[in-house]
């Protein structure tokens, strides 16, 4: 019990530096040019360039290390809701310190979200036999498992970021919301997630770290933690960062279930109880989903955010500098 409470606080400061990192990402690209997710290698050079945005990766990937730890000793039921209390401090930090404001709409679908965090951790069960290929050899042998798993996520991070690209122009113009880049964001974290797990799995069952590096996992992961982390970074310079965040927490877990149960094995939970606590829950999320709305405000002409100079003014969503009141 002592054991379990030990990394149940481990995964919970893991999880807070994990979303410190995020405000951290959120100040490096205000400071930066405009980024275009069609220009991806200028993207990646204005982040590797930037030391206050590579302060926030170190950060990010100290907390994700120490996450991988906390979380192969926690039960999925006691992992998943800490990601969804870790939210609340970044939450609260985003409306009160950054005057973000979030409409009685999108505080119910965050709410949904958390609720359906909560949901599927709760439907965890006893994990069966996960197998995952050994060798780079075993994944192309089976080559459409993991085009299956991959391109979904791939593809929507693309859309996300060609659709944000296009200018919008007019009176009426509108930029995609937070929703949409946490998507995107969210589906390549998750996969990048499993990708970390096929390299525990692979690592437990062989015991050999050449055994890993001859596997698909760190590629895997290392593709899509660079594709998640762009888009992370054009979302953080237009959009909300609690809006973001949260879609990505809730996207990512749900998509780490889902890759595992193709690439590892992981059946569903088979008794009716849990089976129904996970399938409200990803109802739930769909449902969140839905309630989120697709653009933006129009920008406030008086909000205080500072840019870079080159930045079009109307290609960024402002805040008022005035905290909401109570309702």
């Amino acid at each position: 019990m002592g054991s379990d409470l030990g990394y149940a606080a481990l995964a919970l400061i893991a999880t807070t530096v994990y979303y410190i990192s995020f405000i951290i990402f959120r100040a490096s690209a205000r400071r930066m040019e405009p980024l275009r997710g069609s220009r991806p290698f200028r993207v990646a050079r204005l982040m590797l360039t930037d030391p206050v945005w590579l302060g926030g990766g170190l950060l990010l990937f100290l907390g994700l290390g120490y996450e991988v730890v906390a979380f192969s000793a926690l039960p999925l039921a006691v992992a998943q809701p800490i990601f969804a209390v870790a939210l609340v401090p970044l939450i609260g930090y985003a409306v009160w310190f950054l005057d973000e404001r979030l409409s009685v709409r999108e505080w119910t679908s965050v709410a949904l979200f958390v609720l359906a965090t909560m949901l599927i951790g709760l439907s965890a069960t006893e994990e069966g036999d996960l197998h995952a290929d050994a060798t780079l050899a075993g994944t192309l042998a089976r080559p459409w498992t993991m085009i299956a798993i991959c391109t979904p996520a791939v593809l929507i991070a693309a859309l996300v970021w060609l659709v944000g690209d296009r200018r919008a122009s007019g009176r009426h113009a509108r930029k995609l919301a937070g929703v949409a880049y946490g998507i995107g964001a969210g589906a390549c974290a998750g996969l990048a997630e499993a990708g970390i797990r096929g390299i525990s799995i692979v690592y437990q069952e062989t015991g050999s770290l050449q055994a890993v590096l001859q596997s698909a996992y760190p590629w895997l992961t290392i593709g899509l933690a660079a594709i998640a982390l762009g888009q992370l970074q054009v979302a953080l310079q237009r959009c909300r960062i609690a809006i973001v965040a949260v879609v990505l927490t809730v996207i990512g877990r749900s998509y780490l279930l889902l890759a595992s149960s193709v690439l590892f094995g992981e059946d569903w939970p088979r008794e009716a109880g849990p089976f129904l606590l996970r399938a409200c829950g990803f109802v739930l999320a769909l449902l969140a989903l839905v309630l989120f709305p697709r653009y933006e405000q129009a920008p406030d002409p008086a909000a205080r955010n500072t840019v870079h100079p080159a930045f079009d003014a109307r290609t960024l969503p402002r805040w008022p500098s005035t905290p909401a009141g109570p309702s």
